[in-house]
Formats: structure tokens, sequence, C-alpha cells
């Protein structure tokens, strides 16, 4: 009995099939989703082919980490931070459908993750408990992220370290510490450590201080050219309600009191208008030191004593205050804190006096 030849082309796709099912195995990973758990510093990890399975492992066990094929932490259990996109802000909302927007935040924020889920995350930052898109944010759990933010009170004062990308990052002055601790603070809630005086202070008030005490501390600094404007502080306070010494402590915190080159240059002491992409040519122009402070205090009294961004009339948080609105620096209105309690302190901390 003759066998019957098998044709040409039949054989040929039969052969091609084989070779790439063969290189499918051998390029194919171990598995697609990886579950890595961190016992005392030692990284155990297990692969997964599927989401389900993966996902149904961590959740078994504590201190797990949930990734995906291109090694992105996607969940985990156990408490850790978010970080934003570098590249743009980041909206914060009070609502997990993201309807209504609570403030926002800048790129290589950290944020703490309090709860995650398939289309959003719940977070703390600053004092407020707000939820975040998970599209492009950077999960870590604690048990991998080597330092954390932390408050801490020091030769009688409170400072915030930071931990975040670029400029956000670093230790500043919040206030005068209510007593002694070398405790590490770690928490996005200030009032977790002290009142935080200034922070919470209205800035629709009169500062207790005349213009020549103003110039006082002016005059003290290096190569400012606010020296002498005491005046232009006071009068911006009596016409449109604002704490002359908040909008010292603005100006000294966004141009280091008028040495900025936007200061310099285009009369600018407050950054207004001036973008990331191009702050010194976006910045706004003003014919004078007194016109910028001017306008300055008249954006606070309109905008955010009474007005559109109205969260209260104080430097706040993310939660409440100015800083929901004007600032994507979380901790600018510590920051601003920070500075009206050292031009206080040179000037006899008669204003924190009259905060008591």
């Amino acid at each position: 009995m003759k066998r019957k030849k098998r044709g040409v082309i039949p054989t040929l796709l039969t052969l091609a099939l084989a070779v790439l099912g063969f290189l499918w195995l051998q390029d194919r990973p171990s598995g697609s989703y990886t579950v890595q758990t961190y016992d005392s510093g030692d990284v155990s990890t297990r692969s997964f082919e599927s989401l389900d399975e993966a996902r149904d492992y961590m959740e078994r066990g504590g201190n797990r980490a949930l990734l995906d094929a291109s090694g992105d932490v996607i969940d985990f259990i156990g408490t850790g931070i978010a970080v934003t996109p570098t590249d743009r802000i980041t909206n914060l909302y009070q609502d997990a459908e993201f309807k209504k927007r609570q403030s926002y935040v800048a790129g290589g924020t950290r944020l703490r993750l309090v709860q995650t889920a398939d289309k959003h995350l719940l977070v703390n930052i600053s004092g407020a408990d707000v939820y975040v898109k998970p599209a492009d944010m950077t999960l870590y759990p604690d048990a991998v992220v080597e330092r954390r933010g932390f408050y801490q009170m020091r030769d009688g004062q409170v400072f915030h370290t930071v931990e975040a990308n670029g400029n956000l990052a670093g230790t500043f002055l919040v206030g005068p510490a209510p007593q002694q601790s070398s405790d590490r603070y770690y928490t996005e809630d200030v009032r977790d450590v002290f009142d935080s005086p200034y922070q919470f202070a209205s800035i629709a008030s009169k500062a207790p201080y005349s213009a020549r005490e103003l110039d006082a501390f002016l005059g003290s600094l290096d190569d400012s050219p606010l020296a002498g404007k005491g005046d232009a502080f006071k009068d911006a306070e009596a016409e449109f309600g604002i704490n002359a010494l908040f909008l010292m402590a603005v100006a000294g915190h966004e141009s280091g009191f008028g040495t900025s080159a936007i200061a310099r240059e285009k009369n600018n002491l407050f950054g207004f208008q001036a973008t990331d992409n191009d702050p010194s040519g976006n910045a706004a122009s003003y014919p004078s030191v007194e016109a910028s402070i001017d306008a300055a205090a008249r954006l606070f009294a309109e905008k955010y004593v009474t007005g559109a961004y109205d969260r209260g009339p104080f430097p706040g948080n993310k939660q409440e205050g100015v800083n929901v609105n004007y600032a994507s620096d979380p901790y600018w209105g510590e920051k601003v804190a920070g500075t009206m309690y050292r031009i206080d302190r040179e000037l006899g901390l008669t204003y924190l006096e009259q905060l008591k």
C-alpha cells in the first residue's frame, strides 16, 4: 500500500507555526503579573498569568505589592504613597466620581495613600482627604519608601521636612513650638503637631506694627529693594483690609523680599502670572513696587477673603484657606506662616501675643 504524499505548502505552514510557537514560548515571560512580599527588609517575588490570581494572592497576605508586566506597582496591601506626574499639576477632587474639584498640587508631590480602587485613589495631603485619578500615578508601598516627610520641634520652633520632587522638597520653618520634643511627627495635618497660629489667623486684619517698625525689619535684609517700603504695606492694609504682615510674608516667600529676577525686572513681588514654562517672560509687570503690593492686596481682598476663591481668610492648607486655590505647592500656607513668624519674631512677637 502506497503512502499518500503530503503537499509542500501544508508542510511548510505546519513548520512555520511550530517555529512561531517555539519562539513565543521562549519570549513569553514567566508571569504577566508579579506580587512582591516585604518581610523585615527581605523581598520575595511570585509570578502569575492573570490579574485576578495575582490580586487574590496579594490580598491573602500583608505588606504585598502587585506589579504589572512593566514592573510598575498597581496595587498593594498596607500603607504607602502615590507620587503625582512630574510634568503637570494633578487635580484633587472631593468625590470619587471627580465631579467637584477641591484643589490641585504640583508635579512630583507625594500623597499619602488611604485607599486604592480601580477607578480612583483616596489620598491625604496637607490636611485634606481627597480623590485623584489613578492614571500616571506612581505607587510605592511604605515598605520600599526610604524617606518620609515629618514635622519636628527643635530650638523652640516647628519645622517641616518635605520629601518630594524638585523645589518642593526641603525643610522649612512653620512657627513657634508649643513645647520641647525630640519626636518626629509623620502626618499630613499640621494641627496634629500644634495649632500653627499664623497659618490659621485671619488675613482680614491689621498688623500691630507701624510702617516705621516694618521698615526696621525690611532694612535689616541684605540687598532688598523693599527697604523703606513699610508705608506701602501699611497703605495697602488700610485701603484693602489685608494684614500688612501677611503681605510682607507672601512677598518674602514668593520673591525673596523683592530680590528675585522677576521682582527686580518687573516690580513683581508676588510672582503673578509667572508660569512654569516661561516664568520671567510671562510674569506681569508693574510700574512700581507699591503698585505690585496694591495689586496683591486687592486680589486677596476681592478673591480670597470674599469672592470666587474664598475657602477661609487665612493662609491655610489644601483643606481650607487661601492655599486651596492660590498655590500648587501643598505647603504654601505653612511656608507663608513661617515667614510671618520670622518677621514677627524680629519685631518682638507682638502679633503672636495678639493672636493669643
